[in-house]
């Protein structure tokens, strides 16, 4: 009864439809509808044949002898199912759909189907790759012919990978089916197929990648010519794709000892003819050391050709290869691709990623990386720096990917298992790292100290030039104490005897003589105080600088006219450290004072002379000269000019010979 109420409420939605728009009755008008107009839930009443139904994927295409449409049911009730090559009729409303107009029922129901018989599955229409790939082909029963690419199960579903033309496309038997129901054989072959265009698509209508279902495996016919065939030739892997060898359309078999299986994808052999990789979703239950015979068409591949078997067939069983044990260049050739080898090398890192464990490695003479997918084994405690022996599959990628000799540029081996890596030596104590380390830390260490050092000499300095200037300041005291008492007495005392001179009579010659005698004594002493006054004066910057210093001082002792004194400045004058300028000054004084005092010149050259880092000073006369080394030791003036020079790093020189003047020369480092 329930049955009976809803097919009679769909009859009266389809009546109500039909009487206010015109019924749609085959499957061109419905997929020509454009979306918004199919929006709008135009009546449909459809007869034809059930091309292909799979409940289980709410999967329903429908062709009415001309062209071919989908019906969408919903996900849950109960309801007519018809099965492949039914004669239907359909009742329902259009819809949208995602990529193109569909059939449904009314108010979210399923559309009424009713079988009005079985029949054969009409002749598909036989399409090229380039009409496949348009995208109107959508729900269409379809003929191609196609070569198979790969055959592969996902899920309990057989999927063969195919191109026709320029059209690339899947084509798709639901399962669940059993492994040994998979036609290995037709990879690589052509084929014809049998189905309906079905499409993947995005969410804004757009064709994105079509494929055909297919209802059962005999919709997918081998178009290889029948009767008897001929075993393919044995061939080396070194042999592939030479000049004179195998080539792409040449079916071939290669021999070998498996070394690696990779589930799904294929399995690596060593051969006669070196490492292979054999490209395959075949289930290939081959350990490593079974021999294996494999049946199928070279390809080309990154470093070395490759081959996609047809079939492949384990002979035996037999013990693993070992790995051969090479360095890391060595294995850097492209004739070692795919071969089993063992490499030590010094780890450096390791990391961890969805491609699996990765360990950065370090050969003496590169650097290469070891990968460990899907592994059942504890893997060590890594330590880097630690000596370690590494076997796996060497799998080698060339440096430019469009120069016609491929070079040989980055080395990854792809680990077996965790038994594939051996800890030879943990690293040394004294690692790269704890090297740094201390290092760094030594470094700080200096630092520090020479900091602690550089701040005792700047406190020690700042005493230093605290007493400097407290004896400065004394000394400047002490000279002004001299100059105002001293200095102005006998000042003083020599006007009071030009007044005596005056007075004296002229016939008193004895007198006259010793009035005379006490003026020039006198005069010496005023002399000798103003040379002391000036020694123990500090040069004050304010006052002077050390050029103006040296002049007045100059000028001073030969105020008589008896001596012409000249200075000379090479370079670019500069202010000099406070003990620097003082130091010079002094020096400079005693050499005009000696000249003046002993050596009876009538010409002094002042120089001085700045350079970069250093200021020499140099006095000059053309007296009569004196023998230096036998005054070594002897006078206070040269002793006292040579100690100044050494208290600041510095060099005095005096060159001087009876008869030939002197030349006194003070360096001092700036």
């Amino acid at each position: 009864m329930p049955a009976l109420f809803q097919r009679l409420s769909i009859a009266l939605a389809m009546l109500a439809c039909a009487l206010a728009q015109e019924t749609l009755t085959t499957a061109a008008a419905i997929h020509g509808l454009a979306p918004e107009e199919a929006a709008k839930g135009l009546p449909v009443k459809l007869e034809g044949v059930i091309t292909f139904a799979n409940k289980s994927a709410m999967t329903l295409f429908i062709h009415d002898g001309k062209s071919g449409g989908f019906i969408e049911q919903p996900l849950e009730g109960s309801y007519n199912w018809p099965s492949a090559g039914d004669r239907v009729e359909v009742s329902g409303i259009t819809d949208q759909g995602l990529f193109a107009p569909v059939i449904r029922g009314i108010d979210g129901g399923p559309a009424e189907i009713r079988v009005l018989g079985h029949d054969a599955l009409p002749e598909p229409k036989p399409v090229s790759g380039l009409e496949l790939a348009r995208p109107e082909m959508d729900c269409e029963w379809v003929s191609v012919e196609a070569q198979v690419r790969e055959v592969f199960m996902n899920d309990g579903d057989i999927i063969f990978e195919c191109q026709a033309g320029p059209c690339d496309f899947h084509v798709l038997l639901e399962g669940p089916l059993p492994p040994e129901s998979v036609p290995w054989d037709l990879a690589e072959s052509p084929v014809r197929i049998r189905g309906v265009a079905a499409t993947i698509f995005n969410a804004r209508r757009q064709m994105t990648r079509r494929f055909l279902r297919v209802n059962s495996l005999a919709d997918v016919v081998s178009l290889e010519a029948s009767g008897v065939k001929t075993e393919p030739r044995l061939v080396r892997a070194d042999e592939l794709f030479r000049l004179t060898g195998a080539g792409g359309e040449d079916l071939v078999r290669v021999r070998g000892t498996a070394t690696l299986t990779v589930p799904g994808r294929g399995l690596f052999l060593r051969t006669d003819g070196g490492g292979l990789w054999v490209q395959t979703a075949q289930p290939v239950e081959a350990k490593p050391g079974s021999p294996v015979e494999v049946i199928g068409w070279p390809r080309a591949g990154a470093m070395k050709p490759i081959l996609r078997a047809r079939g492949a067939k384990v002979l035996g069983e037999g013990s693993p290869p070992a790995p051969l044990a090479m360095k890391a260049l060595e294995v850097l050739n492209a004739r070692h691709e795919s071969e089993l080898v063992s490499i030590e090398a010094e780890l450096l890192d390791v990391f961890r990623g969805e491609d699996g464990t990765t360990l950065e490695l370090r050969d003496p003479g590169m650097i290469f990386r070891g990968l460990l997918a899907e592994h059942d084994g504890v893997l060590p405690d890594f330590v880097p720096g630690s000596r370690i022996r590494v076997s796996g599959i060497a799998q080698i990628t060339s440096a430019g990917a469009f120069a016609p000799l491929q070079e040989e540029d980055k080395l990854l081996l792809r680990l077996r298992s965790a038994a594939d890596i051996e800890i030879i030596s943990l690293p040394p104590w004294w690692t790269t790292r704890r090297v740094v380390m201390a290092a760094a830390a030594i470094i700080a260490a200096m630092l520090a100290i020479i900091a602690l050092v550089r701040a005792k000499r700047l406190r020690e300095h700042e005493t230093q030039r605290r007493e400097f200037e407290a004896v400065l300041t004394e000394r400047g005291r002490f000279a002004r104490e001299i100059h105002d008492s001293l200095a102005q007495g006998l000042t003083s005392i020599s006007l009071q005897l030009e007044c005596v001179r005056d007075d004296i009579p002229p016939d008193a010659a004895q007198a006259r003589t010793h009035l005379e005698t006490a003026r020039g004594l006198v005069r010496d002493s005023l002399r000798e105080a103003r040379r002391t006054v000036w020694n123990l004066r500090p040069l004050a910057l304010g006052e002077a600088d050390l050029a103006t210093a040296l002049q007045r001082f100059a000028h001073d002792l030969t105020r008589d006219g008896k001596v012409t004194c000249s200075q000379e400045i090479e370079g670019t004058p500069r202010p000099l450290p406070a003990d620097h300028e003082s130091a010079l000054l002094r020096i400079g004084q005693e050499a005009l004072t000696n000249a003046i005092r002993h050596a009876a010149p009538n010409r002094i050259v002042v120089r001085l002379r700045f350079g970069t880092g250093w200021v020499t000073l140099t006095v000059s006369d053309n007296g009569q000269g004196f023998d230096v080394a036998g005054r070594v030791g002897q006078g206070y003036g040269l002793t006292g000019m040579h100690e100044r020079v050494a208290a600041l790093g510095g060099s005095l020189s005096i060159d001087s010979r009876p008869g030939h003047g002197t030349e006194v020369s003070a360096t001092l480092p700036t």
